[in-house]
């Protein structure tokens, strides 16, 4: 006859065999045989592994409960800090509830003294601190633990949250060669526990995107994606997606980074529901990018409270000269978040801020601010400086202005940074018109066609009408805001049919809210404004 006992340690080897669906099977006959506390965890994590998130908080607080009820402290402190107070803010986004889990988890570790779990609990709370210098010291005890007790998840995952502490505080070197090292643990299969493995990616796709380094982030992510399909982790593939999103963004491959972006929103709604707004916000701006203010507008609303969101809103309000509105969200998030070289983005926008405002002794001190913390080993940071400099000393009539901008554009190439390439080869143009009508009008014309083959509509406009004030044609006629990709075609398509947005995406097996993004995207490459205007078009053009 085959026990509870029998079944759990059956349970058991499933889980570390990575069967999480045999695993579930047999540690549910277990319980059903008779409830215990070890069962209930275990059947937590296969539960989890299957991504029934809110099934799997509950049986968590059943398994926390009952080894509580037999005086433990040690797997409770692990429940409480790394499983519940993670979730319940990532699937919930319960902050409070969260917080009290982790209090919990930190009480019971120090009554359990030293041991793994304590070393899990203090990167649990690594994970929620702001101060750096805290956040060092939990991640310093958490690798001196997993050293004591030669525990290799605990060792690498510790080792990739110091290679991210190291990238934030701009030693980016470093600390990329940290998270490498990391993340090579995990696709060589040290570590034994999934969850794990899938934090560290998502680590270093993070920093990827921090730093733009663009190369990095392509050779990961394929490692990332095949992880997160084999192991049955959504959550996994939503975070990695939303990060190298943005780094496809920002190197300017926007169809792709749309598709990654729309893809990460949709597996959020089926994991980590409360995180989805770090995809939106970064869909929110791409769309700042290609110029569709209103629709980045609609995306940022009730997502202004995260840290992402500073840049793309800022750029929004410049855009629609409410100079000191950027200026406040930049200046408040550069005053809260230290100086080095990550915060360069916000300082090179702010200098634009100030210079549109005519504040060009305030542009100069944050042009210098910015130059400061350049390294000159890193080009995306000290093409920022070039360009913050350049264009203070073109708005004050000085000769070294265009100097500056070359050396940006330099680094902008050189950093496989398309949009600011052609931005700072505009500024060129706009320097030499008159001295080099020539050279200025090859820059812009080069500006011209970047800015077209991304369908970044607004810095198309604008260089345009620059080339007909140097007496060249503009364009021959206007452009459309890009092809539709496939899954719009066939939202288009079935648009066509009278199906509503529900409709389709019970069909295509999309959340609402991708499809909405998906008709949104529509309507703005096709110019049209309601559903039959989009059907009417499919129906003459065949799509």
């Amino acid at each position: 006859m085959t026990t509870a006992a029998d079944l759990l340690d059956a349970g058991k080897a499933a889980l570390a065999k990575g069967d999480w669906a045999q695993a579930r099977s047999l540690l549910s006959d277990a319980l059903q045989a008779g409830e215990s506390a070890e069962t209930l965890y275990h059947l937590a994590r296969a539960v989890e592994w299957a991504g029934e998130y809110r099934a799997a908080i509950e049986l968590y607080e059943r398994a926390f409960v009952a080894y509580r009820e037999l005086g433990e402290t040690r797997l409770p402190a692990l429940i409480a800090g790394r499983e519940l107070s993670f979730l319940h803010s990532a699937v919930y986004g319960n902050d409070s509830v969260s917080a009290g889990w982790l209090a919990r988890a930190r009480r019971l570790a120090r009554e359990s003294g030293d041991c793994v779990e304590a070393g899990w609990v203090e990167l649990a709370d690594a994970l929620v601190t702001d101060d750096p210098d805290v956040k060092d010291g939990h991640i310093r005890t958490a690798s001196d633990i997993a050293t004591r007790f030669d525990d290799a998840d605990l060792r690498f995952c510790a080792l990739s949250n110091e290679g991210m502490t190291l990238v934030l505080r701009g030693r980016i070197a470093e600390g990329m060669r940290m998270l490498d090292e990391a993340a090579t643990a995990a696709a060589s299969g040290e570590l034994t526990d999934y969850l794990t493995a899938g934090e560290i990616y998502c680590h270093l796709l993070l920093c990827c995107e921090l730093t733009l380094d663009v190369r990095r982030a392509q050779q990961w992510m394929a490692t990332a994606t095949a992880f997160a399909k084999s192991s049955h982790a959504p959550w996994v593939s939503a975070i990695c997606r939303t990060h190298y999103g943005a780094v496809l963004t920002a190197a300017g491959q926007w169809e792709d980074a749309e598709r990654e972006l729309a893809s990460s929103i949709t597996l959020y709604d089926a994991s980590y529901g409360a995180l989805r707004s770090s995809a939106i916000v970064r869909l929110a701006d791409l769309r700042v990018r290609q110029g569709r203010y209103d629709e980045a507008a609609r995306l940022l609303a009730g997502f202004e409270f995260d840290s992402y969101a500073v840049r793309p809103l800022a750029r929004l309000h410049l855009a629609r000269g409410e100079h000191a509105v950027a200026r406040r969200l930049l200046r408040r998030f550069l005053d809260s978040a230290g100086e080095h070289a990550l915060q360069a983005p916000e300082l090179a926008l702010l200098t634009e801020v100030e210079v549109a405002s005519g504040h060009l002794d305030e542009a100069r001190a944050v042009s210098e601010r910015l130059n400061a913390i350049a390294a000159a080993n890193i080009p995306r940071v000290r093409a920022r400086a070039e360009y913050a400099t350049g264009i203070v000393c073109a708005a004050a009539s000085e000769p070294a202005a265009l100097a500056h901008l070359e050396a940006a554009l330099a680094g902008f190439v050189a950093s496989e940074l398309p949009l600011e390439a052609a931005r700072t080869r505009l500024a060129i143009s706009r320097i030499v018109a008159d001295t080099a009508p020539e050279v200025a009008i090859a820059e812009a014309r080069t500006a011209l066609t970047t800015f077209d083959e991304l369908a970044a509509t607004d810095d198309a406009d604008a260089t345009a009408s620059h080339l007909r004030s140097l007496g060249e044609p503009g364009r021959a006629a206007p452009r459309g805001k890009g092809a539709l990709t496939r899954r719009e075609s066939e939202v288009l398509a079935h648009i066509a049919e009278g199906m509503s947005n529900d409709q389709i995406a019970q069909r295509l097996y999309l959340s609402r809210r991708t499809v909405e993004h998906h008709v949104s995207n529509i309507f703005a490459k096709l110019g049209v404004t309601t559903r039959a205007e989009a059907a009417a078009h499919a129906l003459r053009h065949g799509q």
